[in-house]
């Protein structure tokens, strides 16, 4: 007995025949069929994990650590036109709205930049990293 083979990017198939006690198949085709319902598990899999996200440790950025009025975290999971969730804590909100604090992504960076310097440190509590359109 052999294992189902995992296509690589998985394949999500939407039409998978329904087996019956008539179907007249060897196991060879019948392989076939489990083999897309498991590549269909695999794709949800990797789907659920993309949606989800890297979540990254938070960090304190402190007001001498801005450069100029920017600031850049490095990370692997981080692309080009990743999608970027900031959870600043509840002290530090008033002054990143203050700053106003926008963000754009390079390849491993993403760049804090602030409209006006902020006013005191900034704790950020988690940043999110969505890679969607892998």
């Amino acid at each position: 007995m052999k294992n189902c083979e995992i296509k690589s990017p998985p394949v999500f198939a939407a039409d998978v025949p329904r087996w019956d006690r008539e179907t007249d198949a060897d196991g060879d085709d019948m392989g076939l069929v489990v083999e897309q319902v498991f590549n269909n598990t695999i794709y949800n899999k990797q789907k659920a994990e993309q949606a989800l996200g890297i979540l990254l440790p938070g960090r304190m950025i402190l007001t001498g650590e801005w450069n100029g009025l920017t600031y850049t975290i490095e990370h692997e999971s981080i692309r080009k036109g990743s999608t970027v969730y900031i959870g600043y804590t509840f002290d530090s909100i008033p002054a990143a709205q203050k700053a106003n604090i926008r963000g754009k992504t390079e390849q491993g960076k993403l760049i804090l930049v602030a409209a006006k310097a902020p006013p005191t440190d900034i704790e950020i509590e988690e940043i999110r990293v969505l890679n969607l359109n892998e």
